[in-house]
């Protein structure tokens, strides 16, 4: 099923998720420009040729970090539409499904399920432990703005919660979806904890897509401690410069 043309009114913000490395390649690109260039015009007026020589080469290496930070950052802007592509497109929609997106961010992935719905709904969880003022900021304020703007708001519902603690009933869920959320869980245990919660919430016959750099392997072993057979791991090639992968399962 493909993704319906909605009227907008505004374009959603779904952030960009800049690393550190990446701000710091971009700021420090445009410091090393300004320094270099204030160096070279000082080495200008007192005829200093090894300082012009160092102000150059500070200003090169500027502009080279510069841009780097800006292809990492358009990369990692850019990968979120592929990747949350290919998440959706893996699952087998009818438009009446139950939706949860764990770790659902500013709502790019549970948006893009709804808009797959028609008489479905669904559901995003993540954790916001102070309040956030305004659709500008992580909050679950900018979640529905984007929802707004792209036209499900009403298919769409928002809880504060624990991906290891998940607020819904026992079997309640036909499809749960969540991308790069769950490997930002620091230990193992808590990790499958929330595969655990997830596959509790699923119904039997339900879809599991769920996409990681790192850690699927270990999510699809505890899916098989379950007694999940089909599980499967999609390749997503490389999201955001780093390797990422889709792990699909249906449960028994």
């Amino acid at each position: 099923m493909t993704e319906p043309t909605v009227s907008r009114q505004g374009r959603p913000d779904y952030g960009t998720d800049a690393t550190m490395l990446q701000r710091l390649a971009v700021y420090g690109g445009v410091a090393l420009v300004v320094v270099g260039r204030m160096l070279n015009e000082r080495a200008v007026m007192q005829s200093m040729d090894r300082l012009a020589a160092v102000g150059g080469l500070m200003i090169w290496v500027g502009l080279a970090f510069f841009l780097i930070g800006c292809v990492l950052l358009l990369g990692r802007k850019a990968g979120k539409l592929v990747l949350r592509a290919r998440i959706l497109n893996s699952i087998s929609w009818r438009g009446d499904e139950q939706v949860l997106d764990v770790g659902c961010g500013r709502g790019l992935l549970l948006v893009g399920a709804a808009k797959r719905l028609q008489t479905g709904h669904a559901v995003g969880v993540d954790f916001w432990p102070t309040p956030q003022a305004g659709p500008n900021h992580n909050g679950a304020e900018a979640v529905m703005e984007n929802a707004r703007i792209e036209g499900v708001a009403e298919r769409v519902e928002l809880k504060n919660a624990d991906a290891r603690e998940l607020p819904l009933p026992d079997g309640s869920v036909d499809v749960i979806i969540s991308s790069l959320a769950i490997q930002n869980i620091a230990d193992a245990a808590g990790r499958e904890g929330a595969i655990r919660e997830m596959a509790r919430v699923l119904k039997s016959g339900g879809q599991l897509a769920v996409a990681d750099a790192r850690y699927t392997e270990e999510y699809e072993q505890c899916l098989h401690a379950l007694g999940w057979q089909q599980t499967q791991c999609l390749s997503s090639g490389r999201i955001f410069f780093a390797p990422a992968c889709v792990l699909r399962a249906v449960k028994p």
